[in-house]
């Protein structure tokens, strides 16, 4: 880990109108390269999309935001504080003020949706007023996370083995907004999905980013999702496919932008065409 400038850590600074900072961010895993050089600033209240290939390092990225994965040069700011110099009281403090969508959604399975929802306030480090409340208290708000996300109360006492991709994806996005996060995370949150039901998740993102006035970084290689959601896309292209001095960051934009774009690398990639790469395939 590279040093850090003080004046990039100053808790005492001035108001910044960037909630995540990163600053010549690098990873490694042995002697493979995923990220180089990647300095970006996200607004509060902004909704970024991330896009790129399989293996361009989209969820790696998002994993070393909230310091799940520790980067091997460069460093993180998340509202000012430097995640790589936190205690780890101080770095689950700052993960609380985070919620992560997972791909997957990551549900318990022993556990009810009901319970899932509630584990965030059940188990958060920081007090906050809804981890302070009485248990009644906290299962009316797990009711009315229910709600919000368009599930029947009666999905409150199943388990998700007993529900549609859907209907799991909606329980993880109630749960990551349990605690009313400045910072929510979405790896994927359309995949596998039909497109009926991944519009519905699309609209449910912008509706409790809107009511929560909440940032949002996504992962996703759904286009449709990136275009609707996002006020801003980021493509990254992998490593192995650039020149040593060459950006990984080849767009960032909004999406109205996308379609002028003259990069040939990013006009493959959203109109979904293979072109030259049949031919690495040595396909006969």
């Amino acid at each position: 880990m590279t040093d850090v400038p003080n004046t990039m850590v100053d808790t005492n600074s001035t108001f910044s109108p960037n909630l995540v900072e990163t600053h010549e961010l690098n990873m490694r895993f042995g002697t493979k390269q995923v990220l180089r050089d990647l300095s970006v600033k996200i607004r509060h209240g902004q909704t970024v999309a991330i896009i790129g290939e399989s293996g361009c390092g989209k969820t790696v990225f998002l994993k070393t935001l909230v310091g799940l994965l520790q980067p091997t040069d460069g460093f993180v700011l998340f509202d000012q504080q430097d995640l790589a110099i936190q205690s780890e009281q101080d770095l689950a403090a700052l993960r609380s003020r985070t919620g992560f969508v997972f791909q997957n959604s990551a549900l318990f399975d022993s556990l009810t949706v009901g319970e899932n929802i509630l584990f965030p306030l059940m188990h958060a480090s920081s007090k906050s007023s809804r981890t302070q409340l009485a248990p009644a208290d906290q299962w009316q708000l797990v009711r009315q996370a229910v709600k919000e996300v368009g599930l029947p109360k009666i999905s409150l006492t199943q388990y998700p083995a007993d529900l549609s991709g859907g209907m799991r994806k909606r329980v993880g996005l109630a749960r990551a907004l349990i605690l009313q996060p400045e910072l929510v995370l979405y790896d994927e949150p359309t995949t596998g999905l039909d497109p009926i039901v991944s519009d519905i998740i699309n609209e449910l993102i912008m509706r409790s980013r809107l009511k929560h006035r909440i940032t949002s970084i996504l992962v996703t290689h759904d286009m449709k999702t990136a275009r609707k959601v996002a006020d801003r896309i980021l493509m990254l292209y992998p490593l192995e496919r650039l020149n040593e001095h060459e950006s990984q960051i080849i767009f960032d934009g909004p999406p109205s932008e996308l379609e002028h774009c003259t990069d040939p690398r990013v006009q493959q990639f959203i109109q979904g065409e293979a072109g030259n790469r049949l031919q690495e395939l040595d396909i006969i």
